[in-house]
C-alpha cells in the first residue's frame, strides 16, 4: 500500500527532488564563488523550488483533471445512477482513483439490484393484492346470496344446506386471508423464524386432523406411510406447517371428488436426508405446465377449471422452502396424479435466512 501511495505521487516526488537538487547546487555554487550565502541566493533558491513544485502540481493536475471534472459532475447529478460506469470511462490515472471507482461501481450496482428487486416485489404484491381481491369478491357475493336465500327458507334441511354452503365459502375466505398474511410476512422472514427439531410424522397427523372435514366432505382418505413413528427434521414449525397446508389443499382440490381415492403421505429417510411426499391420484399436471407451477400467479390448464386457483400457493411454498434451506419439487403425469416432495437435506436449519 505504501508503494502504491508513492507511485501515485511520483510526479510530485520527482519535481520536489529536482527542486531540492537544483536549490542545493545553487547554494553550493553561491557559497563557492562568494565565500558565503547571500540573501539573493536564498531568494533564488526559494523561487527555484517553488517553480519546480508548481510544475509538479501542474503535471499531476493535468493527469487527473478529466477524472476530477467528471467526479464533480457526478456529485452534482447522481440521478442517472451511472456514477461508477461513468468514472471508469474516464480512465482513472492513480491506483487510489481506481480503487474508489471500483468501490463506487460496486455500491452503485448493489443499489440498482436492490432497487430492481424491491420494485419487482412491490409489483408482485400489487398484482397479488389485486388478484386476491378479485378472488375474494366471489365468496363474499355467494355468502350474501346464500343469506338472502336462507331467509326465505323455513325448512330446517334447507337451512342446514344453506349454512353448509356458507361455511364452505367462509373457508375459502379464511384460506385467502391466511395466504395474504403469509405473503405479507414473507418479506420479514428472518424476524419471524425459529429453528427447532420437529417430528414431521406428528406434524402431518396434525395437518390431516385439521383437514378431516375436507377429507370427509370430498370422500378422500389420507394414508400415512412412514418408516418410524417419529421422524425428526430441523425447520421452523409454523412456516413448515404453511408449506404442507398449501400442498395438502392442492391435493384435496385436484383429487377425484366423491370416489374414495387415497391421498398418500409418504415419509422416507436416506442417510441424513429426509423427504416427505404428498401424493394424489388426481388429474395430474400437463408436461408443458410442470416447469412453471412454482412461478407466481401461474395456474396453467388445471387452474382454469378451478375457481379457487390463485397461482400463489405453490409459489409461496417454494419461497418458504428456499428461505428454510429445504427443497421443494413435483412430479406428475396427466390422468395419474401428482407427487409434491419436500426434502430436508441437512441436520440443521440453513438456507437464505442469513441473507435477509
Amino acid at each position: 500500500m505504501f508503494k502504491t501511495y508513492l507511485r501515485d505521487r511520483a510526479w510530485l516526488i520527482l519535481f520536489s527532488l529536482l527542486g531540492i537538487g537544483f536549490a542545493a547546487a545553487a547554494l553550493w555554487l553561491g557559497a563557492f564563488e562568494n565565500g558565503g550565502i547571500s540573501g539573493a541566493n536564498i531568494c533564488y533558491v526559494f523561487v527555484l523550488m517553488t517553480a519546480f513544485l508548481i510544475a509538479g502540481l501542474a503535471i499531476d493536475y493535468g493527469r487527473q483533471r478529466s477524472f476530477l471534472l467528471q467526479l464533480k459532475k457526478q456529485h452534482l447529478d447522481v440521478s442517472a445512477m451511472q456514477t461508477g460506469e461513468a468514472l471508469k470511462a474516464y480512465h482513472p490515472q492513480t491506483e487510489e482513483q481506481r480503487i474508489w471507482t471500483s468501490l463506487i461501481a460496486k455500491i452503485n450496482k448493489s443499489y440498482r439490484e436492490k432497487l430492481a428487486r424491491n420494485s419487482r416485489q412491490r409489483q408482485q404484491h400489487v398484482n397479488f393484492t389485486n388478484q386476491w381481491i378479485h378472488h375474494m369478491k366471489t365468496p363474499v357475493s355467494v355468502i350474501s346470496l346464500l343469506i338472502q336465500e336462507g331467509r326465505k327458507q323455513s325448512d330446517p334441511a334447507s337451512l342446514r344446506t344453506a349454512l353448509g354452503d356458507i361455511e364452505e365459502e367462509n373457508e375459502r375466505f379464511r384460506r385467502g386471508l391466511d395466504m395474504m398474511l403469509h405473503m405479507a410476512r414473507l418479506d420479514h422472514f428472518a424476524i419471524d423464524l425459529k429453528s427447532e427439531k420437529i417430528d414431521v410424522v406428528r406434524l402431518l397427523r396434525d395437518i390431516i386432523n385439521e383437514e378431516k372435514r375436507q377429507f370427509i366432505k370430498r370422500r378422500l382418505f389420507p394414508k400415512l406411510e412412514t418408516p418410524d413413528e417419529s421422524v425428526i427434521v430441523h425447520s421452523d414449525k409454523k412456516w413448515l406447517t404453511v408449506v404442507f397446508q398449501q400442498i395438502v389443499y392442492n391435493a384435496l382440490k385436484y383429487s377425484p371428488q366423491q370416489k374414495g381415492e387415497e391421498i398418500i403421505f409418504a415419509v422416507e429417510q436416506t442417510g441424513d436426508q429426509t423427504s416427505v411426499s404428498v401424493i394424489d391420484r388426481g388429474i395430474g399436471i400437463p408436461a408443458h405446465d410442470l416447469p412453471r407451477i412454482f412461478a407466481p400467479f401461474f395456474t396453467g390448464e388445471n387452474g382454469r377449471t378451478q375457481k379457487e386457483a390463485t397461482g400463489m400457493g405453490l409459489y409461496l411454498s417454494k419461497e418458504i422452502c428456499g428461505h428454510l434451506g429445504h427443497e421443494l419439487s413435483a412430479l406428475s403425469k396427466p390422468g395419474e396424479g401428482t407427487a409434491v416432495t419436500v426434502s430436508f437435506t441437512s441436520s440443521t436449519l440453513h438456507g437464505n435466512v442469513t441473507k435477509l
